[in-house]
């Protein structure tokens, strides 16, 4: 009788979960790992359902903030930049909510021999290792300018596809694509003259694990390792052992004007990295040698070192550099040793409640093959990012954060020295309205221009956190030094982020821009499906 009733209820069981499958959000927390002048970097135990575009909220108190927006995701930490002036520290707690797809395992009644159990136990946990995981993101978006103005009112629409493809099939093959098509009205001609007028293939690779510790990428892809050499268009192949991993890479670059596939420009190197961790922390190590050819001559041979380490209580260190050791003296090609960039970086934190971080930045300039920003960031953008740089971030309270920001930047081709400075104050629960507030105040003096820019910034979630708000309201007072006019102006800005559905969002941004008696607008609406 006992027999037959656990039998019964085996079949029950198998009947109402057997196809069961559920969507829920999975609120997964994680922690500030790094945080550098471009971006932040947020670990997690996995990133499973956080895709690019997607909000992270940093926990204050009892209080949620929305605070970064996800840039890049890996298996277990995400690359981020921040949504109000606030700068999270090293170890602050990150909120994601995940969107995750679960299926009930199957119930089956099988009597096996101790010796069959075991051996399939082992293919099922080899089988768990090889578990598909799929998620990327669709996306739609128009960008409209216009203005009273004779200057030509123009509409870029723009789509994205962000795929990430996990152990496809439960195999051994996996894949990472990210692609954008651009095209403004009134220029098509453009893209029939120059398809890659409008493509952009930032990522398109296939992955195939030789074995558990050995993969090899075929394709267009950044090596992490390496990501300072930018994208190889080829093949990449790298293995672990023990706390090192060795990687060759070779093919060729991107094109420089449309990044377009370019066989003319072959590259090919190596690198090694070494990392470990200890209960005080973790550090990490790696070297790359390349070459950079222009046809069948060398253009570039040089060697990228970076390391990372948080082995000492409270501080946090890092350090790139790159070396060329190769040029061309009255065409002759002849060996070298100079130092064409470098990066340090450190943070140091003796108490929760305050943070000092200092820096220099002699790296090459970022080149954006798409940029949306508006003239007066650009401006801050470029005079910002090179030179030292130095930090102060106090919590002195629950739900407030001030920053004091200085940078110092003289080079040989600056006639002057260029100098930063700037303050932000937030406060994430405002009285009365539960709303985020944000203050800013920015100095820049460089050899062309100096000025002042003040912003205020307020933001608020609504519906349980479906409808994200933000309004900012800045103004911008340049003067150039070789210009009589200068640039005065004021800029409105107004976001609303609607997630319909648990995978579906819609989003709506209008800027207006008041400068003398003329007006400019930019409204952004964008159509957002994750999957």
């Amino acid at each position: 009788m006992m027999k037959l009733i656990a039998t019964i209820s085996a079949i029950l069981l198998l009947t109402f979960t057997g196809n069961a499958q559920e969507v829920f959000q999975k609120t997964i927390e994680g922690r500030v790992s790094y945080v550098s002048m471009q971006n932040i970097y947020v670990s997690f135990p996995s990133t499973e359902g956080i895709s690019t575009g997607d909000t992270l909220s940093i926990k204050s108190g009892d209080k949620l903030i929305p605070s970064l927006i996800v840039t890049q995701t890996s298996s277990i930490s995400c690359v981020t930049k921040p949504l109000t002036g606030i700068e999270p520290d090293i170890d602050d707690v990150v909120i994601g909510r995940a969107n995750i797809v679960s299926k009930a395992p199957e119930v089956k009644i099988v009597t096996k021999k101790p010796e069959t159990e075991r051996a399939e136990k082992e293919k099922i946990s080899a089988k768990r290792k090889e578990k598909q995981r799929i998620y990327g993101r669709i996306a739609v978006a128009s960008y409209s300018n216009f203005s009273n103005t004779d200057v030509s009112d123009n509409q870029r629409m723009r789509y994205t596809l962000s795929f990430q493809g996990d152990h496809l099939g439960g195999s051994k093959v996996s894949t990472d694509a990210y692609i954008s098509f651009t095209h403004r009205s009134g220029e098509w001609s453009q893209i029939q003259d120059n398809i890659f007028n409008g493509l952009k293939i930032y990522s398109l690779a296939l992955k195939y694990d030789i074995s558990e510790n050995t993969d090899v990428w075929f394709g267009r892809k950044i090596n992490t390792h390496v990501a300072n050499i930018g994208a190889i268009d080829g093949i990449q192949v790298q293995t672990r052992y023990k706390k090192f991993t060795f990687g060759l890479a070779g093919g060729t670059r991107p094109d420089y004007t449309d990044y377009s596939i370019n066989t003319n420009l072959p590259q090919f190197g190596g690198f090694v990295a070494h990392s470990f961790k200890t209960k005080k922390g973790n550090a990490s190590t790696s070297l790359a040698m390349f070459e950079q050819m222009n046809g069948n001559k060398t253009d570039r041979r040089f060697a990228y070192f970076q390391h990372s380490n948080s082995l000492v209580k409270n501080l946090n260190v890092f350090a790139s550099c790159e070396l060329d050791l190769y040029k061309l003296e009255n065409d002759v090609p002849t060996s070298t040793l100079d130092l064409t960039g470098l990066y340090l970086s450190l943070r140091y934190r003796p108490w929760r409640k305050i943070s000092f971080f200092t820096s220099y930045d002699a790296r090459k300039n970022v080149i954006y093959f798409e940029s949306f920003k508006n003239l007066a960031d650009r401006i801050l953008e470029n005079e910002t990012r090179q030179g030292f740089r130095f930090q102060v971030l106090l919590r002195p309270f629950n739900y407030f954060t001030a920053s004091l920001n200085a940078g110092y930047r003289y080079r040989k081709s600056d006639p002057a020295p260029t100098n930063n400075a700037s303050a932000y104050i937030t406060y994430s629960k405002v009285p009365w309205i539960d709303a985020t507030a944000a203050i800013n105040v920015t100095m820049l003096n460089t050899s062309y221009l100096n000025g002042m820019q003040y912003a205020f910034n307020l933001s608020r979630d609504f519906c349980k956190g479906k409808l994200y708000s933000r309004l900012n309201f800045r103004v911008i007072d340049y003067n150039f030094t070789n210009s009589p006019t200068g640039m005065f102006q004021k800029i409105g800005e107004l976001s609303l982020s609607y997630r319909i559905l648990k995978k579906l969002q819609i989003t709506a941004n209008y800027e207006a821009t008041l400068e003398d008696s003329n007006l400019y607008n930019r409204v952004y609406l964008g159509l957002i499906k994750r999957f």
